[in-house]
């Protein structure tokens, strides 16, 4: 039985104004890699999902913002 998850991810701290639809895009281009990559559970799954995001918003801005991931089965 194979189950569907959906990942909901928030942010705070990525003061991005300018280029935000790419800043975005990009955001939802590495949640999607670390969701696709194998996870053994799913608290790795929602870790991986995590950092993917982080990992972007700190290149674009150079800060380490919060980044919370919340799984949900669908």
């Amino acid at each position: 039985d194979k189950r569907f998850v959906e990942a909901a991810v928030s942010y705070r701290g990525v003061p991005v104004e300018d280029d935000r639809e790419a800043f975005v895009d990009e955001m939802r281009e590495a949640a999607e890699s670390a969701a696709l990559a194998p996870a053994k559970d799913r608290e790795k799954l929602r870790e991986a999902i995590r950092l993917g995001v982080r990992r972007i918003a700190t290149d674009w801005t150079g800060k380490k913002p919060v980044v919370d991931v919340m799984l949900v089965d669908i």
